[in-house]
């Protein structure tokens, strides 16, 4: 906190004022009142030495000798204790009420009251034969104390009325807010109230008003996608998921996506009145390559269909594709690659590889088969493939036998040693086990509130989060939950790291032959050192390259906003959770809970 105080008089050497606790000292101002016209009186005059009467009970407190007036400047109040002639007879012992008593009656009671120096007078009257002089009180005027959080984004006001003093006007309070940096965002109706009431604790009196970021480029779908499309309802009420509806089908002309401009913001201020710069809208372009749509004629952000086909979203853009049906892919059929959508009414069988450049509508299961497409990947059936997996990341270069991978979203009921990857969501209804996901978005594995959704087994990644049921089960196999970082990306810089390090032994190899053929001039044949030092110079223009790739893309690898694993029903042992390069590792059963990075860049299970 930037804690500023005012007050309208310094606090006297004996006894500083009260102020707020904050992280930096206070930085005092003094605030100088408004002088009282020359007629009135501001507090009660200093009254004349008055001793008190000899004839009160026998048990009240002798105070005779003790007379009480102000300083020249009226502002201290000071106790004078006069002893007997008799300088064998002691002072009386008294109490501090019995001198808080003789500051009231004698119309002082409205002023600060110095309990060290009440203290002093009493302890010091016994024992003392000489005349003494105690400062016993104060005038104090009315004090603020400003705090300017850390953001300065707000100010808090504590108010502290009179005693025996002068209160603080609202220009007065005003001016102190100016000076010390509170000049926007003041909250007038609650600042007069309380400078009118004269009193308050930590009060807000003064907001900033944050900058709002503009929006980057939105692109709006005016038609829906093969995702989208739902199971088919009977009249009993229960779902069909092997009728999805027929595929969506455009013709030319048809409006398919609306490209909205980013904005430019709004700009905010702190209480300071420094203005808060929004950071614009990042301006993108419709993809380029779109097959199948154009630009409508009289509207430059608006795409059509320029051919009857299935629209496929892509990233910033659409294609209009032609879709191909078939009964099943198996030996009749031979491998399948096709320019467009693929609807197969039954099952991919073992060894078959179907590609295309459209979604993929699979109304039975793939069997041991493969499937790479650009769009989605819905499947109605499941995953089926060998047991050869030995829980061991293959990425890439998977040796599964069931192989799904999609640049949109891959939907299915189940999978069982398969290795599946979108650039957009995995969403399995049942179960998955013994199989490597891996999805840029998020990977869901069951429904919400359903007893369905086991991940048992093999290894999980999404960029954004994983929601699963149950992770692993009581026999224990290895289970791996990772998200927060781009999988892509961490997959990019392994390869990096890989093709730096060959480059260096390379590098390393070559300097050997040179500091040969250096120190052997007589080897040097067919200029061996001048080729080899052109190979090396080459060799480290690539590494210069690799390093280049390499800090962008740490830079790129930043923790995703909302990163985290949650587990519905429970956690078992052998279930390994990675998170933002954090690591959680469990022997035994956990219940259910949403792992996330916390402020303090923890890995920590919570509810």
């Amino acid at each position: 906190m930037d804690t500023t105080q005012a007050t309208v008089e310094p606090p006297p050497p004996a006894e500083p004022p009260p102020t707020l606790a904050s992280a930096a000292a206070p930085d005092t101002t003094p605030i100088e009142p408004s002088a009282p016209a020359a007629s009135e009186s501001v507090a009660p005059a200093a009254a004349p030495p008055v001793a008190a009467t000899a004839a009160t009970s026998a048990t009240a407190p002798d105070t005779s000798r003790i007379t009480l007036a102000l300083s020249a400047d009226q502002r201290t109040l000071q106790a004078t204790y006069t002893p007997p002639a008799d300088t064998a007879t002691p002072g009386p012992k008294l109490q501090a009420s019995d001198i808080h008593a003789l500051v009231k009656a004698q119309g002082h009671g409205a002023l600060w009251q110095n309990d060290p120096g009440i203290q002093q007078l009493i302890q010091q009257i016994p024992v003392t034969k000489q005349p003494l002089t105690v400062a016993i009180g104060e005038r104090r005027d009315a004090r603020c104390v400003v705090q300017i959080s850390k953001d300065k984004m707000s100010a808090t006001m504590t108010l502290q009325p009179p005693q025996g003093g002068i209160n603080l006007t609202l220009e007065q309070v005003k001016a102190a807010l100016n000076e010390k940096g509170v000049r926007a965002g003041l909250l007038e109706d609650i600042l007069g109230t309380a400078v009118e009431k004269g009193m308050a604790t930590d009060l807000e009196i003064a907001h900033g008003k944050p900058c709002i970021n503009g929006e980057n480029t939105q692109f709006e779908k005016l038609v829906p996608d093969m995702a989208e499309r739902h199971p088919h309802i009977d009249e009993h009420g229960m779902a069909d998921y092997r009728d999805l509806g027929d595929l969506v089908v455009v013709k030319a002309g048809t409006p398919l996506l609306r490209r909205i401009p980013p904005t430019a913001g709004e700009e905010g201020f702190d209480v300071g009145g420094n203005p808060l710069r929004p950071k614009p809208g990042t301006s993108w372009p419709f993809a380029p390559g779109l097959k199948g749509v154009e630009t409508d004629a009289n509207d430059v952000d608006l795409l059509v269909a320029s051919v009857t086909g299935q629209p496929v979203m892509v990233s910033r853009g659409v294609k209009v594709d032609p879709n191909m049906v078939l009964p099943q892919v198996d030996l009749s059929t031979g491998n399948v690659k096709f320019d467009g959508a693929i609807n197969i009414k039954g099952d991919v069988t073992d060894g078959m590889k179907v590609t295309c450049t459209g979604d993929v509508l699979i109304g039975g299961a793939v069997l041991a088969g493969e499937i790479e497409a650009t769009g989605n990947v819905i499947i109605k059936g499941g995953v089926i493939g060998h047991s050869e997996y030995s829980s061991k990341e293959s990425g890439s270069t998977s040796w599964f036998s069931a192989k799904v991978v999609a640049q949109g979203h891959i939907h299915a009921r189940y999978a069982e040693n398969a290795f599946l990857r979108s650039e957009a969501n995995v969403e399995l209804d049942d179960y998955a086990m013994h199989s490597e996901i891996t999805a840029l978005g998020h990977v869901i594995i069951g429904k919400p509130g359903g007893k369905k959704g086991r991940f048992i087994g093999g290894h999980a990644r999404a960029t954004v989060s994983i929601r699963v049921a149950e992770a692993g089960s009581e026999a224990g196999p290895h289970t791996l939950l990772q998200a927060g970082y781009n999988p892509a990306l961490t997959k990019e810089l392994f390869l990096l790291d890989q093709s730096k390090a060959k480059h260096e032994a390379e590098i390393a190899n070559l300097q050997k032959i040179i500091d040969f053929v250096t120190a052997h001039p007589e080897r040097n044949k067919d200029d061996l050192s001048g080729r080899a030092t052109l190979t090396q110079g080459l060799h480290q223009g690539e590494l210069l390259e690799l390093e280049v790739q390499r800090t962008n893309l740490q830079a790129a690898m930043q923790l995703a906003d909302g990163a985290h694993i949650a587990v519905d029903v429970a956690i078992h042992g052998g279930t390994e959770v990675r998170l933002g390069g954090k690591v959680w590792q469990t022997t035994d059963r956990h219940g259910k809970g949403v792992f996330r990075i916390n402020d303090e860049g923890e890995l920590v299970l919570g509810s």
